[in-house]
């Protein structure tokens, strides 16, 4: 079998992150794997295979390959205008968020009407459609018939780098007595981190460390500044591997208004980390109460009561977390049911050939 990837760019963000560890796992499983690229960044994650920057307008050997995956809208829209050229290849697409939802945080509900109609058609143009919930398939299984649900995974690898100077910072923050929550994201009002910050004067013995950059970080300063909270809040840069610094954060924070799936948290179960998240449909789907601690979206008085819970059960959540996800949500896992939906789609083709001959 031969795929081919087709992305915005090589940053590391959730879905290419994604893509990443499914090209970790199924390398040595298939013929061939390409992945395509747009956008040239000075941040970008090294995979494993051929690696090709191409333009908007470049039109590829579509016909070369058996499946050609593309996430995220450009990646979507670039296939979307050559379907009149691919005759052989299945093309596949994954809704990664709730578009709908995420475009109306981001910029307003009429936007996100008309983008979120515009993207669906595209979509609608596709061999498959792979949602990573059930939720996101059953909301969005009436405009895009057919979808597939299959879970994202992740992996996290030992012997990452670290910063002495990133990890003295914390260090000298937990010497103080303080302890610490922590997040990792691309910084979006979305993410929902000013929630947290905005419940700290009421959790004087915690600090907040945030790793990211984005949009909304200037915001989310702006708000530090505001609650005077300046050596309560440490604002450390985007790196590579920020898992690789879980083991100085006592509970992972994981505050969003709307995740397809939320594979930060993922990662920090497989560390073993307490953790705290929105009460979202998709976070119940792959957490129950017992493995994590909820809260009400916009509600301090329930951050503040999930937070004090999640440090009281800090290593009976952080056990019962880490075994869910090492059980269901792996990258070898997500890869091999990838490898399973890629073989069906491409024996589908072989029939239809077949038949037409």
């Amino acid at each position: 079998m031969k795929i081919a990837y087709i992305l915005p760019s090589l940053v590391n963000t959730g879905p290419i992150v994604v893509v990443h560890n499914i090209i970790k796992y199924l390398i040595s499983k298939v013929d061939l794997i390409d992945v395509y690229y747009f956008d040239k960044t000075p941040t970008i994650l090294s995979f494993d295979c051929n690696v090709f920057q191409i333009s908007k307008s470049d039109v590829i050997d579509f016909d070369k390959y058996d499946i050609i995956h593309s996430h995220t809208l450009w990646a979507d829209v670039y296939l979307f205008r050559n379907r009149k050229k691919i005759k052989k290849a299945k093309t596949i697409t994954t809704i990664h968020q709730d578009t709908f939802t995420c475009l109306t945080i981001q910029y307003n509900s009429i936007f996100s009407m008309i983008l979120g109609n515009f993207w669906c058609y595209v979509q609608r143009n596709f061999d498959g459609v792979i949602a990573i919930s059930d939720q996101l398939k059953n909301k969005y299984q009436k405009q895009l018939s057919g979808i597939e649900r299959i879970y994202n995974g992740c992996t996290i690898s030992e012997g990452a780098i670290i910063q002495p100077e990133i990890r003295n910072k914390i260090s000298s923050l937990r010497d103080q007595g303080f302890r610490v929550l922590g997040s990792y994201a691309s910084i979006t009002k979305g993410k929902g981190l000013a929630q947290v910050i905005n419940a700290l004067p009421s959790l004087p013995e915690y600090i907040y460390v945030i790793f990211g950059e984005g949009p909304y970080l200037q915001t989310l300063k702006d708000t530090v500044i505001k609650l005077d909270l300046q050596d309560r809040v440490l604002f450390l840069p985007y790196i590579k591997a920020p898992y690789s610094y879980l083991y100085l954060i006592d509970i992972y924070m994981m505050p969003s208004y709307s995740e397809g799936f939320g594979l930060a948290m993922v990662e920090a179960a497989l560390a073993g980390k307490s953790i705290v998240c929105s009460n979202l449909p998709s976070f119940h789907e792959i957490f129950t109460d017992e493995e994590v601690s909820f809260f009400e979206l916009d509600n301090t008085d329930s951050l503040v009561h999930a937070i004090t819970n999640a440090h009281l059960e800090l290593d009976k959540k952080g056990e019962l977390a880490y075994l869910k996800a090492n059980a269901f949500f792996t990258a070898e896992i997500m890869a091999t049911n990838h490898l399973h939906y890629y073989q069906k789609k491409a024996a589908k083709s072989i029939t239809e050939t077949s038949s037409n001959g």
